[in-house]
């Protein structure tokens, strides 16, 4: 039985780059950051760089702490309450930034991003669609 979805944005992505990478905006207050995230459904939390965060104007410590398991071990983050804007949709959302410096990438993942959207990619012609989740369409 054939289903059909309905998104209200359609963007192609570099497929010579690793991974799905779209442009991410984070902001707390008036100041927005602007940088690159890979989408990756499999990651548990959105995870960006602790100079991110920095740069934002959040104390990374004072966050919720949680503890990540990555293909090498664990990872040390904390939460903070930020603006997410992907794609053209914006909206409130807990990420994590990594306690130590020089993570090697920004992760999009299922809490603060996954589970406020709908999301289909047809990896073939590089393509991403995205709405809102109440956007039932």
């Amino acid at each position: 039985m054939p289903h059909q979805l309905t998104f209200i944005t359609r963007e192609t992505y570099d497929s010579l780059q690793d991974g799905i990478t779209i442009e991410a905006v984070l902001s707390v207050g008036e100041d927005p950051f602007v940088c690159k995230a890979k989408v990756d459904p499999g990651a548990q939390v959105c995870l960006f760089k602790r100079e991110i965060g920095e740069q934002l104007g959040i104390d990374i410590e004072s966050g919720y702490p949680r503890k990540l398991d990555t293909l090498t071990g664990t990872l040390l983050s904390y939460g903070h309450s930020v603006r997410l804007h992907t794609l053209g949709l914006e909206f409130d959302s807990v990420v994590y930034f990594s306690a130590t410096p020089n993570l090697r990438r920004n992760l999009l993942g299922r809490e603060g991003w996954l589970q406020k959207v709908r999301l289909a990619i047809v990896d073939y012609d590089s393509v991403i669609y995205l709405s809102p989740y109440e956007d039932q369409g």
